[in-house]
């Protein structure tokens, strides 16, 4: 009797922290997702400041499609310290420690840039950007799709013949008796797809994609290696504009921009600068020869202009508090002032490393914060190079994002 007694009572507390533990959870995920939708989470849009070429030769107005929209909240992450002196610790068999090593990590110099400039890049090959269905005999078809090509695809054979663009492609693809071989790359492996044609109502051979050989638009040079002529510029990988996936491989250059208008930004649609700039590989400046996340990377043309040199600081070196960057809006590279309000810790390269907020009156009124066309403006604090401009908060175009010059520097120059 005693021990059914003792078994009810058991049996009666399981059942009450059974609800307790449902309660507390359903309470937790509640705050969870108020936190989530809260008013101080922003949307951050990686700005699309290279188009095709076939439109206006500068960004565009915003895409409907936000793919590389993300949310993210303010934090109080702060740098408290520089580590440009470092211990490394000396052990055997990478166990028993033995002794402490301090090194002091050697400073770099590059020269900021800031100047607006035009970006012209080639692919190797040509990009699938999309698919549509040929009406054959048979049916509505798409050889294309049924062969596994995707979106963003690189086509840089046909049949062993070098694609050099999509009219060539084109041409390629109507004289194929029968299947062809296309080489291909995706994400940067190679791939072979055989692929047959099908003749659409004028009875031209087609396989049914949508393909580009090439992207232009307005940017901002970022900095460059005075003795190596190496440069770095747009903080951001030029994605293709309808893919958004990103143009590797490829080549171009670059070309001196003027910028002739500003269409400001407001809370509904980022601005963008206004300008021209050569398509003439003849006019160009620089070689584009790097494309990454990071940025677009090369060599400047006598890049030896007599321009001061700029410290790189560290990232740990970042702080909140004031801060300027440099960019092209009307004409003539001018310094703004800033406000850094958050910095992150990394231990490796990230494309996200800062928050900003443009505080300077002269700039809010002529853009409203920061437009397409400026990414790529070096972040300059306590008189070093710190950081790049790469994305704006579309809901706040006074706020965005920089990467860490660091990173940017190790990525596209070289320099660790």
């Amino acid at each position: 009797m005693l021990f059914f007694v003792l078994h009810t009572i058991a049996e009666k507390e399981l059942k009450d922290l059974k609800r307790i533990l449902r309660v507390a959870s359903a309470l937790l995920a509640s705050a969870l997702l108020a936190w989530y939708v809260s008013p101080q989470v922003y949307r951050v849009l990686h700005l699309p400041d290279c188009v095709d070429a076939d439109t206006e030769l500068t960004a565009p107005a915003l895409s409907a499609r936000y793919q590389n929209a993300r949310l993210v909240r303010e934090s109080e992450d702060e740098r408290l310290f520089e580590t440009s002196k470092i211990d490394v610790t000396v052990s055997m068999f990478g166990v028993i420690p033995l002794r402490t090593v301090s090194t002091i990590s050697r400073a770099r110099t590059v020269c900021a840039g800031g100047k607006a400039v035009g970006i012209v890049l080639r692919t190797q090959g040509v990009q699938i950007v999309g698919f549509e269905r040929i009406a054959a005999a048979y049916g509505d078809v798409c050889p294309a799709v049924s062969a596994g090509l995707r979106e963003g695809d690189m086509i840089s054979a046909v049949n062993g013949e070098k694609v050099t663009d999509s009219e060539q492609f084109a041409k390629l693809c109507e004289n194929v008796q029968g299947e062809c071989l296309l080489s291909c790359l995706r994400d940067g492996e190679p791939l072979s797809v055989t692929v047959t044609p099908v003749k659409d109502a004028d009875g031209t051979p087609r396989i049914g994609a949508w393909v580009r050989d090439g992207t232009s638009g307005i940017g901002t040079l970022s900095f460059f290696d005075p003795d190596t002529g190496a440069f770095a510029a747009l903080g951001h990988g030029v994605t293709d504009v309808d893919t958004q996936k990103l143009i590797a491989p490829a080549i171009g250059f670059l070309t001196k921009a003027t910028i002739r208008r500003v269409q400001k930004g407001n809370g509904s649609a980022a601005g963008e600068l206004i300008g021209q700039f050569s398509l003439d590989e003849a006019d160009a400046i620089a070689k584009v020869e790097r494309n990454t996340a990071f940025g677009i990377g090369g060599t400047l043309y006598g890049a030896d202009d007599g321009s001061p040199r700029t410290e790189i600081a560290p990232g740990a070196a970042a702080h909140k508090g004031d801060a300027t960057i440099l960019s092209t809006v009307d004409g003539e590279t001018r310094a703004y002032t800033v406000r850094v309000i958050r910095v992150d810790v990394q231990s490796s390269p990230e494309t996200q490393g800062m928050m900003i907020e443009i505080t300077d009156p002269l700039l809010l009124e002529k853009t409203g914060g920061i437009v397409q066309g400026m990414s790529g403006s070096p972040l300059l604090q306590d008189g070093r190079l710190i950081g790049v401009v790469t994305h704006v908060f579309l809901n706040q175009p006074s706020r965005g994002y920089c990467l860490y010059a660091e990173w940017m520097a190790e990525e596209l120059l070289g320099l660790s």
